[in-house]
Protein backbone atom coordinates (compact mmCIF):
# COMPACT_ATOMS: atom_id res chain seq x y z
CA UNK A 1 0.00 0.00 0.00
CA UNK A 2 0.98 3.62 -0.84
CA UNK A 3 -0.42 6.89 -0.20
CA UNK A 4 -2.55 6.72 -2.85
CA UNK A 5 -3.77 4.03 -2.17
CA UNK A 6 -4.43 5.37 1.97
CA UNK A 7 -6.35 8.09 -0.12
CA UNK A 8 -8.79 5.69 -2.21
CA UNK A 9 -10.01 3.70 0.67
CA UNK A 10 -10.93 6.88 3.22
CA UNK A 11 -12.60 8.06 -0.18
CA UNK A 12 -14.27 4.72 -1.42
CA UNK A 13 -15.16 4.65 2.30
CA UNK A 14 -17.00 8.01 2.60
CA UNK A 15 -19.06 7.28 -0.64
CA UNK A 16 -19.35 3.92 -0.83
CA UNK A 17 -19.55 3.94 -4.84
CA UNK A 18 -17.13 3.36 -6.87
CA UNK A 19 -18.29 5.60 -9.72
CA UNK A 20 -19.01 9.01 -7.29
CA UNK A 21 -15.10 7.66 -5.82
CA UNK A 22 -13.75 8.37 -9.41
CA UNK A 23 -15.16 11.66 -10.29
CA UNK A 24 -13.90 12.87 -6.48
CA UNK A 25 -10.64 11.72 -7.06
CA UNK A 26 -10.36 11.97 -10.81
CA UNK A 27 -9.45 8.14 -11.59
CA UNK A 28 -10.95 6.16 -14.45
CA UNK A 29 -13.42 3.37 -12.56
CA UNK A 30 -11.59 0.60 -14.56
CA UNK A 31 -8.30 2.24 -12.68
CA UNK A 32 -9.91 2.50 -9.26
CA UNK A 33 -11.16 -1.48 -9.89
CA UNK A 34 -7.70 -2.54 -10.82
CA UNK A 35 -6.53 -1.49 -7.85
CA UNK A 36 -9.19 -3.10 -5.33
CA UNK A 37 -8.44 -5.98 -7.01
CA UNK A 38 -3.92 -5.26 -6.29
CA UNK A 39 -5.12 -5.11 -2.70
CA UNK A 40 -7.40 -8.11 -2.53
CA UNK A 41 -4.31 -9.91 -3.68
CA UNK A 42 -2.00 -8.05 -1.84
CA UNK A 43 -3.40 -9.15 1.89
CA UNK A 44 -4.80 -12.14 0.34
CA UNK A 45 -8.75 -11.89 1.21
CA UNK A 46 -11.75 -10.48 -0.12
CA UNK A 47 -12.58 -6.72 1.60
CA UNK A 48 -15.06 -5.47 -0.74
CA UNK A 49 -18.81 -6.59 -2.26
CA UNK A 50 -19.54 -5.27 -5.58
CA UNK A 51 -23.21 -4.43 -5.78
CA UNK A 52 -25.17 -2.65 -8.39
CA UNK A 53 -26.09 0.52 -6.61
CA UNK A 54 -22.45 0.21 -4.73
CA UNK A 55 -19.86 -1.02 -3.06
CA UNK A 56 -19.67 -2.51 1.07
CA UNK A 57 -16.69 -3.22 2.99
CA UNK A 58 -16.45 -7.06 3.73
CA UNK A 59 -15.27 -7.39 7.48
CA UNK A 60 -11.51 -7.73 6.84
CA UNK A 61 -12.12 -4.32 4.59
CA UNK A 62 -13.30 -2.37 7.75
CA UNK A 63 -10.42 -3.54 9.67
CA UNK A 64 -8.26 -1.66 6.77
CA UNK A 65 -10.40 1.29 6.80
CA UNK A 66 -9.55 1.20 10.63
CA UNK A 67 -5.78 0.90 10.45
CA UNK A 68 -5.71 3.85 7.41
CA UNK A 69 -7.63 5.91 9.70
CA UNK A 70 -5.58 5.50 12.46
CA UNK A 71 -2.38 5.67 10.01
CA UNK A 72 -3.60 9.07 8.64
CA UNK A 73 -3.78 10.40 12.48
CA UNK A 74 -0.64 9.60 13.37
CA UNK A 75 0.96 10.61 10.39
CA UNK A 76 -0.84 14.51 10.42
CA UNK A 77 -0.02 14.25 14.36
CA UNK A 78 3.85 13.61 13.74
CA UNK A 79 3.79 15.89 10.90
CA UNK A 80 2.33 18.88 12.98
CA UNK A 81 5.32 18.21 16.01
CA UNK A 82 8.34 18.30 13.44
CA UNK A 83 6.73 21.55 11.88
CA UNK A 84 7.26 23.23 16.03
CA UNK A 85 10.90 23.28 16.00
CA UNK A 86 11.86 25.31 12.88
CA UNK A 87 10.55 28.22 13.99
CA UNK A 88 8.62 29.57 10.92
CA UNK A 89 5.42 28.21 9.35
CA UNK A 90 5.40 24.83 8.79
CA UNK A 91 3.09 22.07 7.75
CA UNK A 92 -0.49 22.32 6.59
CA UNK A 93 -3.59 24.41 7.30
CA UNK A 94 -7.22 23.42 6.52
CA UNK A 95 -9.38 25.89 6.34
CA UNK A 96 -12.74 25.80 5.53
CA UNK A 97 -14.38 29.36 3.58
CA UNK A 98 -16.87 29.86 1.89
CA UNK A 99 -18.64 33.10 0.19
CA UNK A 100 -21.89 32.08 -0.65
CA UNK A 101 -23.68 31.80 2.03
CA UNK A 102 -25.50 28.31 0.65
CA UNK A 103 -22.71 26.38 1.13
CA UNK A 104 -21.92 28.53 4.92
CA UNK A 105 -23.75 25.25 6.84
CA UNK A 106 -21.77 22.55 5.17
CA UNK A 107 -18.58 24.07 5.97
CA UNK A 108 -19.27 24.52 9.54
CA UNK A 109 -20.27 20.81 9.24
CA UNK A 110 -16.66 19.93 7.98
CA UNK A 111 -15.44 22.04 10.45
CA UNK A 112 -17.46 19.96 13.25
CA UNK A 113 -16.46 16.83 12.04
CA UNK A 114 -12.41 17.50 12.73
CA UNK A 115 -11.40 18.38 8.63
CA UNK A 116 -10.68 21.58 9.04
CA UNK A 117 -8.50 23.74 11.65
CA UNK A 118 -10.69 27.17 10.94
CA UNK A 119 -13.86 28.07 9.53
CA UNK A 120 -14.47 31.57 8.02
CA UNK A 121 -18.23 31.59 7.21
CA UNK A 122 -21.16 34.03 7.15
CA UNK A 123 -23.93 33.45 10.14
CA UNK A 124 -23.34 32.28 13.97
CA UNK A 125 -22.93 29.31 15.18
CA UNK A 126 -23.48 28.15 18.38
CA UNK A 127 -19.80 27.31 18.80
CA UNK A 128 -18.26 26.75 22.18
CA UNK A 129 -14.53 27.59 21.75
CA UNK A 130 -13.30 30.89 19.95
CA UNK A 131 -14.96 32.57 17.50
CA UNK A 132 -14.30 36.37 16.23
CA UNK A 133 -16.83 38.64 14.12
CA UNK A 134 -14.65 39.59 10.86
CA UNK A 135 -17.22 40.98 9.29
CA UNK A 136 -20.64 42.87 8.84
CA UNK A 137 -22.76 42.62 5.39
CA UNK A 138 -25.83 44.25 4.79
CA UNK A 139 -28.55 42.57 3.14
CA UNK A 140 -30.10 44.16 0.24
CA UNK A 141 -33.24 43.89 -2.03
CA UNK A 142 -31.42 43.74 -5.53
CA UNK A 143 -33.18 45.16 -8.52
CA UNK A 144 -32.28 46.39 -12.10
CA UNK A 145 -34.09 49.56 -10.96
CA UNK A 146 -34.70 51.79 -8.09
CA UNK A 147 -37.92 50.41 -5.85
CA UNK A 148 -40.17 51.36 -3.55
CA UNK A 149 -39.76 49.03 -0.39
CA UNK A 150 -43.78 49.14 0.14
CA UNK A 151 -44.57 47.62 -3.04
CA UNK A 152 -42.39 44.57 -2.57
CA UNK A 153 -44.69 42.33 -2.06
CA UNK A 154 -46.42 42.93 -5.36
CA UNK A 155 -42.72 42.76 -7.22
CA UNK A 156 -41.67 39.40 -8.82
CA UNK A 157 -39.51 37.44 -6.67
CA UNK A 158 -36.03 35.48 -7.49
CA UNK A 159 -35.51 33.23 -4.51
CA UNK A 160 -31.85 32.00 -4.36
CA UNK A 161 -31.97 28.84 -1.93
CA UNK A 162 -29.52 29.74 0.64
CA UNK A 163 -28.87 27.83 4.02
CA UNK A 164 -31.27 27.55 6.67
CA UNK A 165 -30.18 30.26 9.19
CA UNK A 166 -29.87 33.16 6.22
CA UNK A 167 -33.21 31.88 5.04
CA UNK A 168 -35.12 32.38 8.94
CA UNK A 169 -33.30 35.79 9.06
CA UNK A 170 -34.92 36.95 5.98
CA UNK A 171 -38.16 35.08 6.75
CA UNK A 172 -38.08 37.28 10.15
CA UNK A 173 -37.60 40.12 8.43
CA UNK A 174 -40.06 40.02 5.81
CA UNK A 175 -42.99 38.92 8.71
CA UNK A 176 -42.36 41.79 10.23
CA UNK A 177 -42.94 44.08 7.75
CA UNK A 178 -45.38 42.11 5.28
CA UNK A 179 -48.59 40.40 5.55
CA UNK A 180 -48.08 38.50 2.22
CA UNK A 181 -45.45 35.75 1.49
CA UNK A 182 -43.20 36.91 -1.41
CA UNK A 183 -44.21 36.45 -5.00
CA UNK A 184 -41.54 33.93 -6.04
CA UNK A 185 -41.57 33.34 -9.43
CA UNK A 186 -37.93 31.62 -10.06
CA UNK A 187 -36.04 29.86 -7.60
CA UNK A 188 -32.37 28.98 -7.63
CA UNK A 189 -29.18 27.88 -6.21
CA UNK A 190 -26.84 29.29 -8.21
CA UNK A 191 -26.22 33.23 -7.06
CA UNK A 192 -24.61 34.23 -10.45
CA UNK A 193 -27.66 33.27 -11.46
CA UNK A 194 -29.92 34.84 -9.32
CA UNK A 195 -27.90 38.08 -9.94
CA UNK A 196 -28.28 37.58 -13.86
CA UNK A 197 -31.79 37.11 -13.81
CA UNK A 198 -32.34 40.31 -11.57
CA UNK A 199 -30.33 42.43 -14.13
CA UNK A 200 -32.59 41.30 -16.83
CA UNK A 201 -35.33 42.49 -15.04
CA UNK A 202 -37.11 39.30 -14.21
CA UNK A 203 -37.32 39.79 -11.08
CA UNK A 204 -35.99 41.17 -7.22
CA UNK A 205 -33.93 39.35 -4.81
CA UNK A 206 -32.09 39.41 -0.93
CA UNK A 207 -29.02 39.09 -0.81
CA UNK A 208 -25.76 40.37 1.24
CA UNK A 209 -24.12 43.51 -0.31
CA UNK A 210 -21.24 42.10 -0.72
CA UNK A 211 -22.40 39.66 -3.64
CA UNK A 212 -23.39 42.04 -5.99
CA UNK A 213 -19.90 43.67 -5.98
CA UNK A 214 -19.54 42.21 -9.67
CA UNK A 215 -22.63 43.97 -11.01
CA UNK A 216 -22.36 47.66 -9.87
CA UNK A 217 -25.17 48.70 -12.23
CA UNK A 218 -28.09 47.14 -10.04
CA UNK A 219 -29.73 48.88 -7.60
CA UNK A 220 -29.53 48.53 -3.72
CA UNK A 221 -32.00 49.19 -1.07
CA UNK A 222 -30.79 48.60 2.28
CA UNK A 223 -33.38 46.40 4.56
CA UNK A 224 -33.70 47.74 7.86
CA UNK A 225 -35.04 46.06 11.20
CA UNK A 226 -38.25 47.41 13.06
CA UNK A 227 -36.10 49.77 14.99
CA UNK A 228 -34.17 51.13 11.88
CA UNK A 229 -30.92 49.67 12.40
CA UNK A 230 -29.64 47.90 9.48
CA UNK A 231 -29.97 44.22 9.07
CA UNK A 232 -27.16 42.48 8.46
CA UNK A 233 -25.22 39.67 8.19
CA UNK A 234 -22.29 38.51 9.80
CA UNK A 235 -18.34 37.00 8.75
CA UNK A 236 -17.14 34.95 11.19
CA UNK A 237 -14.18 32.83 12.07
CA UNK A 238 -14.04 29.73 14.14
CA UNK A 239 -11.00 27.50 15.72
CA UNK A 240 -10.41 25.34 18.47
CA UNK A 241 -8.97 26.71 22.25
CA UNK A 242 -6.44 24.14 21.29
CA UNK A 243 -5.51 25.96 17.90
CA UNK A 244 -1.64 27.02 19.11
CA UNK A 245 -0.82 23.48 19.34
CA UNK A 246 -0.66 24.04 15.78
CA UNK A 247 1.75 26.71 14.50
CA UNK A 248 0.40 26.81 10.70
CA UNK A 249 -3.18 27.26 12.76
CA UNK A 250 -1.59 29.75 15.64
CA UNK A 251 0.05 32.10 12.70
CA UNK A 252 -2.80 32.21 10.46
CA UNK A 253 -5.60 33.11 13.67
CA UNK A 254 -2.86 35.64 15.15
CA UNK A 255 -2.50 37.22 11.45
CA UNK A 256 -6.47 37.39 11.14
CA UNK A 257 -6.95 39.23 14.58
CA UNK A 258 -4.52 41.56 13.75
CA UNK A 259 -5.60 42.64 9.87
CA UNK A 260 -9.21 42.45 11.63
CA UNK A 261 -8.19 44.58 14.90
CA UNK A 262 -9.57 42.16 17.39
CA UNK A 263 -8.34 41.58 20.85
CA UNK A 264 -7.81 38.11 22.39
Amino acid sequence: MDDKDFLLIKTLYEEQNITHTAKKLFISQPAISDRLKRLEAEFGCQLFIRQPRGILFTSQGEMLVQYVNEADERYQKIRSALAKPVGKAFGSLSIACSNKSGFSTNRYKDFLEGRFHVCIIRGEHNWSEHKKRLLRDPLCVFSRDPIDLKKLPHLPFVHYITDPALQLVMDDWWYAHYKEPPRITIETDAMDTCLKMVRQGLGVTILSKSCGQEMPELSMTALTTQRGTPLLRDTWMYYRKNYQLVESSKLFVDFMNQKFGIKE
